[in-house]
């Protein structure tokens, strides 16, 4: 099974027109002071077993962290993208755990948005007949 980061970036990569580049784990060096795009990274915040019963667990936790750095000066006046995007993890059967505020950084004039989304896998173990 693909780590969390991969499994949310093979859910939205290429379905929202308004990101530009897609990260995983880390922002590289060259991206880092530019402004002039939509940028959006994925990282892991969660990843751990779970729902343990009879000695042994029975899911795993996974959850991502998908920050979004919108283009400089770009015309944030509606939601509806970001409500897409949360859309499009509650139907792949994510839960937002965290939806944060928009802050504007301060250094680049950018606004950024973040959500948390989590979720829970059951773990299929086959079982030795003895």
């Amino acid at each position: 099974m693909d780590l969390p980061s991969v499994q949310a970036l093979d859910l939205i990569k290429g379905k929202f027109d308004w990101i530009d580049e897609i990260y995983l784990e880390s922002l590289p060096e060259e991206e880092t002071d530019l402004t002039d795009k939509t940028v959006c990274l994925i990282t892991e915040w969660l990843n751990e077993p779970t729902g343990y019963a009879n000695r042994t667990f029975k899911q795993w936790s996974i959850g991502v962290e998908v920050q979004i750095f919108y283009k400089k000066d770009a015309s944030i006046s509606s939601i509806d993208n970001e409500i897409a995007l949360a859309d499009r993890f509650q139907q792949d059967d994510w839960t937002i755990e965290q939806s944060k505020n928009h802050i504007q950084d301060p250094d680049t004039g950018q606004v950024t948005k973040v959500f948390y989304f989590a979720k829970d896998l059951t773990i299929e173990r086959n079982e030795v007949d003895g």
